[in-house]
């Protein structure tokens, strides 16, 4: 009668919360509190696939979906996005029957990286997806290897049971994946405080399976580095054309297990690259599907499946290769998944068409209070060579507990924008001064930036006073209210 009840409440909630605007977490929030421990005792299928990291959750787990609904699965995911535990409890609880079946074929769940422990000591994923481990609200998250804490910690709680599908390309997620020997004895390397972590000296590492799950790796191709690439010419995806930038600050720096300095061959991006640890031996995996991204804009994968990408990018170029790989441990030949992906135009809202004044352009959506996707947007941007005028609009702070918490934006490489195919910057919203301070110490042109705090006149602004295609960088926060000022 539990099960009964709870679902008959959460779906009356969620009937009533869509047009409220509270549907998608409320539910879950209030027969959590009525029932604790309801999500173990629903019946799932036997695909579930959690989707965890700092950046792509939303975008992975949309390209999955689409790999699964083309071959005529039914299945639920928590489009919203509501990604901590009673988002998840809303999702399941409003697609099971009264007797506590989920009635679906798969499901996918996006898991906020600190929640997803809580989720998984309730609902056993069959398989984990980590996309990536960077810097990120660092108000509430701190440094990455405090989340890769929480995501170990989520891996145990998931049981022994689960496939991992980790980003071979980044340390802290391939991290993962090792298991410490020393010299006095076996330690796994868990959620242990780092002052009690073994001496670097004595430590030798093997990539393995520390909590008994299959792992499976997804990277990019084309680098000739120590883990052997997938080769390929640099135009058609070598890292020369990425610059081997590591932004403002190098997080990469270091080896997550040992602290001693890391040493790349190349750089995809940020920390991203082939790596090998001076001190204990951590290093890139050679990953089961390797994506080359071409200045066609196609999608290469394993040398020989090729898709059209909408909006081709690096990020997004890892976003799909974690989705086929993903969808390969669930039993779906990467061929097949190829297919469904091609030309596929993702309806999350994170890359949208512009047309200010009849000059064109794309809204780039980068999660505030994280350089790293700031960064990237940035790179895609410069890398294009073509006239543009760059928009940054702040006017609120994602975070509602830190409103007023600018500091991430002294960690995003704003000189990058100093390239002469930026003809012109706009810093526009409520925190104008403080990205005008943070220009102020850039090698961006003062001549070239301009200042627009009321976002009426943005539109005329730009109009007026800019040249070349229009690129418009915020949150989704700020989304809504930069494309009503552009109307």
């Amino acid at each position: 009668m539990v099960v009964f009840f709870a679902v008959i409440i959460c779906k009356i909630l969620h009937f009533i919360g869509k047009r409220i605007g509270k549907g998608s977490s409320f539910p879950g929030k209030f027969v959590l509190k009525l029932f604790p421990g309801v999500l173990a005792r629903l019946h799932l299928p036997d695909i579930v696939i959690a989707v965890t990291g700092s950046n792509g959750k939303t975008t992975v787990s949309e390209l999955i979906v689409r790999i699964f609904e083309a071959r005529g699965f039914r299945v639920g995911w928590n489009r919203e996005g509501s990604n901590q535990t009673e988002g998840v409890a809303t999702l399941l609880l409003r697609i099971a029957s009264f007797g506590g079946t989920v009635k679906r074929d798969a499901v996918v769940m996006e898991c906020d990286e600190r929640y997803a422990k809580m989720i998984f000591q309730q609902v056993k994923p069959a398989i984990l997806v980590v996309t990536n481990l960077c810097r990120d609200q660092l108000t509430r998250n701190g440094h990455p290897e405090f989340i890769e804490d929480c995501i170990r910690a989520a891996i145990i709680a998931a049981g022994d049971g689960v496939s991992l599908v980790l980003n071979a390309d980044d340390p802290y997620v391939a991290a993962l994946a090792v298991s410490q020997e020393v010299s006095d004895g076996e330690v796994t390397v868990s959620m242990v405080a780092k002052k009690n972590r073994p001496p670097v000296l004595a430590t030798t590492l093997t990539m393995t399976k520390p909590y008994n799950p299959d792992v499976f790796w997804f990277g990019f191709g084309g680098g000739d580095g120590f883990g052997g690439g997938a080769g390929g010419d640099g135009g058609a995806g070598g890292f020369e054309a990425f610059g081997g930038r590591s932004g403002m600050y190098d997080d990469g720096a270091f080896c997550p297990v040992c602290k001693a300095r890391m040493i790349y061959s190349y750089r995809v991006a940020g920390h991203y690259g082939d790596y090998k640890c001076s001190g204990c031996g951590l290093s890139r995996v050679k990953p089961d599907v390797e994506v080359v991204m071409q200045d066609t804009g196609r999608f290469i994968f394993n040398g020989n499946m090729e898709l059209n990408a909408v909006h081709p990018s690096i990020t997004n170029a890892y976003n799909f290769c974690a989705a086929v790989v993903a969808a390969g441990v669930a039993g779906v030949e990467p061929g097949d998944s190829v297919n469904a992906l091609d030309g596929y135009d993702l309806t999350g809202g994170r890359v949208l068409p512009l047309d200010v004044c009849g000059r064109g352009g794309l809204l780039l959506l980068s999660k505030h209070e994280n350089s790293f996707a700031y960064d990237c947007s940035l790179n895609w941007v410069v890398d294009r060579k073509k006239p543009c005028t760059v928009i940054v609009l702040v006017d609120a702070v994602s975070r509602k507990y830190y409103t007023s918490e600018t500091s991430w934006l002294w960690d995003i490489d704003f000189d990058l924008l100093a390239d002469e195919c930026v003809k012109n910057v706009v810093l526009a919203g409520r925190y104008v001064n403080e990205l005008g301070m943070r220009f102020a110490l850039s090698s961006v042109n003062a001549d070239k930036t301009g200042h627009v705090e009321d976002l009426s006149g943005l539109r005329e602004f730009v109009e007026r006073e800019t040249e070349g295609e229009v690129f418009a960088l915020t949150c989704f926060s700020d989304k809504a209210k930069l494309l009503k000022a552009l109307e």
